[in-house]
């Protein structure tokens, strides 16, 4: 037994020895393997800038509030940043990378600013850099007010649409006759008689038991403005539709809009952007005289009809005042309250045709 004892003392020193001896070979092997790894060498630190975008008027060096920009990286699509400038005509992109070519341009301007179509291309090379805009006034603003906030308040508006007279060839046809005006204006060599002939959406009267029929005036001009006697009047519906077919028959396309029912404030919003109105009034602005009408020839529903009607481009306004481009009278003004009661009166029927 003691001699059991024994041996197995012996085996537990030589077992301690063995695992001590291989601790320290372990230990040695990873110092020299420490040694022998290369250190990883630190990611170099990429160097980044800002953009800050100064936007003012050309003319009056005044900065631009609420103008849109946006960054992308040169021969890209993909956007990087949305700026938007504050009151003081800045706005400051996120951290741009060092050496990158980047595009910046101009998405959105408030009125009365013209938007500017220009693309700026910039590469970043410094920890901070400015990139000055500049934006004329629209044209067709004469005057307006900054306010200490940067908002502006347009107290001027003159849209210059030419004189175009409905008389002798149209003695009933003003509201073609202030369509093609308009269509002038945007630059196309629309004619008034070939407006009416030609693309205006017309029906004739007919007499049955002594009644008379006609179409309905949202569907189509009623009569002939060639006519005296024979011609009456339309909404805008069919002098929209006068407008598209002449764009697709000249291969052109555009947003020609009804905008009856539009208020008067949204009304000279459509002037402040620079778009002429074709309205519907009274002759003499004052209220609708409805002592004729005519059977409709689909329904036979009875349609009571103003007999003084008329419809002119509105073309502008200032100090309580609106003008006008009348084509029984020309260029002419009107009090703008007067002129908008009357508006209201005949039941807000207006149209617009978008450059």
């Amino acid at each position: 037994m003691k001699r059991i004892v024994k041996l197995l003392v012996l085996l537990g020193i030589i077992f301690f020895v063995y695992t001590l001896f291989n601790k320290e070979d372990a230990a040695k092997i990873n110092k020299e393997t420490a040694k022998q790894t290369p250190t990883a060498a630190p990611s170099p630190k990429i160097e980044q800038g800002t953009l800050t975008i100064v936007n003012t008027d050309e003319a009056a060096e005044q900065p631009i509030k609420g103008a849109v920009f946006t960054i992308t990286a040169a021969g890209s699509t993909k956007v990087i940043d949305t700026l938007t400038t504050d009151a003081t005509g800045k706005a400051t992109s996120s951290l741009l990378d060092y050496g990158t070519s980047y595009t910046i341009k101009q998405q959105k301007v408030s009125t009365p600013y013209q938007l500017s179509e220009e693309e700026h291309r910039l590469t970043v090379n410094a920890p901070e850099q400015q990139l000055p805009v500049t934006n004329p006034v629209l044209l067709h603003v004469k005057d307006f007010e900054r306010k200490d906030d940067g908002t502006i308040e347009i107290k001027k508006v003159y849209i210059d649409v030419d004189t175009v007279m409905q008389k002798p060839e149209l003695p009933n046809g003003c509201e073609i006759t202030s369509l093609t005006a308009v269509l002038n204006y945007y630059g196309y060599e629309a004619t008034k008689t070939e407006m009416a002939d030609v693309y205006l959406p017309k029906q004739p009267f007919s007499s049955k038991n002594n009644k008379l029929y006609g179409p309905d005036p949202y569907q189509a001009y009623a009569g002939d403005p060639r006519q005296l006697k024979g011609g009456f009047f339309s909404f805008a519906p069919p002098i929209v539709e006068a407008a598209n077919l002449y764009f697709d028959a000249i291969g052109r396309s555009s947003s020609t809009a009804d905008i009856s029912g539009s208020t008067r404030e949204q009304i000279m919003e459509q002037l402040d952007k620079g778009i002429p109105v074709v309205t519907w009034i009274t002759l003499d602005l004052t209220p609708p005289k409805m002592n004729y009408g005519w059977y409709f020839n689909d329904t036979g529903e009875y349609h009571s009809a103003p007999v003084n009607l008329h419809v002119v481009v509105l073309n502008g306004y200032e100090d309580g005042i609106v003008h006008v481009m009348n084509p029984l009278k020309g260029q002419v003004t009107y009090d703008a309250d007067s002129f908008f009661n009357s508006y209201d009166e005949m039941g807000s029927h207006a149209m617009i045709v978008g450059n």
